[in-house]
């Protein structure tokens, strides 16, 4: 459902704000708590996320679904592990084109005002030395704040992450005021606790790194695996899932 996948995404964003010259493997562990909106309920989840790095391209995987950003060739690909089909579209994305009519006034809806926060606390995270930013994220339909956990990766460069995951979010409305304060992050997020709050309802969710290595992606990391199937993109469908 809609708030399942917001929640999905956030987890992207503040994935952090560097990479290397090799590859990055980065492999989280995910937990959003149950909840019930609107009649819809969704029960606790737990997943292991990993997302892989590279010079110009960038694959996140959280189990059923998968993004996979190819600056070299300007593309987006959209993978559905439990269907086995994938959607490829042109970057940058033009999210107006894709949303059916009757679902852009709720885009305005979707607007967030975000702030990110630097402070001087500082712990260890497992093998980590990590500083602590907090963030604050605000629309019509729900706020939520958060404690990040930031860890500096030696030779990150953080013009090429943020040139990529701003077309990693680019199917999530109202993502872009989220984009530009999470350039503050020095370093990658290595531990996040959030809580987010929607028409009286308190959600939970927490991210922790297991492991972070520089080492080459296998062949064919970023690309739709082999024996999936091409279709269009459907907006409304991705929301429902």
């Amino acid at each position: 459902m809609f708030v399942h996948k917001t929640l999905a995404t956030l987890f992207v964003v503040l994935l952090g704000a560097g990479v290397v010259t090799a590859d990055i493997k980065i492999v989280k562990q995910t937990h959003t708590d149950g909840f019930t909106i609107m009649g819809q309920t969704q029960p606790p989840d737990e997943r292991e996320q990993t997302t892989w790095i590279g010079k110009d391209r960038m694959h996140m995987d959280q189990g059923d679904n998968a993004t996979i950003v190819r600056l070299d060739t300007m593309k987006l690909y959209v993978i559905d592990h439990t269907a086995q089909t994938y959607n490829v579209l042109d970057l940058p994305v033009d999210l107006a084109a894709l949303v059916p009519e009757e679902m852009k006034p709720m885009l305005a809806m979707m607007q967030f005002e975000v702030t990110v926060t630097e402070t001087e606390e500082h712990k260890q995270v497992g093998e980590w030395q990590t500083q602590r930013y907090d963030m604050t994220m605000s629309s019509q339909m729900f706020t939520m704040k958060s404690t990040m956990w930031v860890t500096k990766v030696k030779g990150y460069d953080p013009e090429s992450f943020n040139s990529m995951y701003v077309h990693l979010n680019s199917l999530q409305p109202g993502m872009a005021d989220a984009i530009k304060e999470m350039r503050k992050l020095d370093g990658l997020v290595v531990e996040q606790n959030a809580v987010m709050t929607m028409m009286g309802n308190d959600v939970g969710t927490s991210e922790k790194a297991i492991a972070i290595e520089d080492v080459d992606a296998p062949a064919g990391t970023y690309d739709p695996p082999a024996g999936y199937t091409e279709k269009p993109f459907d907006f409304m469908e991705k929301m429902q899932r």
